[in-house]
């Protein structure tokens, strides 16, 4: 791929001035993605985007693959586990098979278009934001979504390790933290294992959490039938998925197209176990550094 290419890639997909500034930057990781045959697919599916949201989730996966690359690290692109659908990259790692499924979490329309208004307006934008109860809630929905059985097998093999990996650099305007996505995947109970009482929600019930019903509270049954809900007849992901994988960019700004990632990983204690998240995280954190 050349920079005029790029550069019509990006505008096509509403890229600002600010975006195109990071067109030389981004080329540079993607003829690196690009000379590696397996992603084929990814350079193919950068070329047809057409819309914001595409473009930049595919932006993500030319990041994330390039951290790997720098490392002499091979992932395999667009693996099966015998569904319909592909899970975007698979990584051995000591006898484990990581399959990991990337989502880029955007800001809330509801925020960018009230931001957007002021600045039309008076040319400066602000936002108090007291509760982010309900980015934690969509953090969730869209972890628990993308866990999908079109991709995920829900009886996973035994050295099956499954992770979803969402970007959360753009939620609550940059501001997002591990307490937030801790608190998302394993509820308040992992979330006070490492945060203060400010970080706890008393409705949030975690991805990963298997509570009876009888001991949730009112807010909390609430939460799993908003929150997490299931299609009919639907397997929960706690059941097939090891890990969420939470990612966070450098620099932050949304026009940003190269960057650095920072990464941490919030296991499921019901198939995880101390050995393979040891494994899994070493291995990890020698190619991306840890979000602390």
């Amino acid at each position: 791929m050349k920079l005029d290419e790029l550069k019509t890639i990006i505008k096509a997909a509403g890229g600002s001035d600010n975006a195109i500034a990071y067109a030389e930057a981004l080329l540079e990781k993607v003829s690196r993605v690009e000379a590696e045959k397996q992603y084929a697919p990814l350079i193919a599916q950068l070329r047809a985007s057409r819309e914001q949201g595409d473009f930049r989730g595919r932006v993500l996966e030319v990041n994330f693959a390039d951290c790997f690359i720098r490392k002499g690290i091979a992932l395999a692109y667009g693996v099966k586990q015998g569904m319909p659908g592909d899970i975007d990259f698979g990584w051995g790692v000591e006898g484990h098979d990581v399959c990991l499924e990337m989502k880029l979490l955007r800001e809330h329309k509801v925020i960018r278009d009230e931001i957007n208004a002021q600045l039309d307006d008076k040319g400066v934008s602000a936002k108090f934001v007291n509760d982010d109860t309900r980015d934690v809630a969509r953090l969730q929905t869209d972890l628990i979504q993308k866990a999908t059985t079109r991709k995920f097998n829900p009886t996973p093999s035994k050295n099956t390790v499954n992770l979803v990996a969402v970007d959360v650099s753009e939620l609550q305007l940059g501001t997002a933290d591990l307490g937030d996505c801790l608190l998302a995947a394993g509820g308040n109970t992992l979330a006070a294992r490492h945060f203060g009482e400010a970080f706890l929600r008393e409705s949030v019930v975690g991805a990963f959490e298997n509570c009876a019903p009888e001991k949730l509270r009112e807010s909390q049954k609430a939460w799993v039938a908003s929150v997490q809900k299931l299609p009919d007849g639907a397997p929960h992901p706690r059941g097939y998925i090891h890990g969420a994988l939470f990612l966070f960019r450098e620099p932050k700004e949304t026009a940003a197209l190269s960057y650095e990632l920072r990464a941490a990983i919030a296991w499921n204690p019901n198939l995880a176990d101390e050995d393979m998240a040891k494994k899994v995280c070493g291995a990890l954190h020698a190619v991306i550094p840890q979000e602390r």
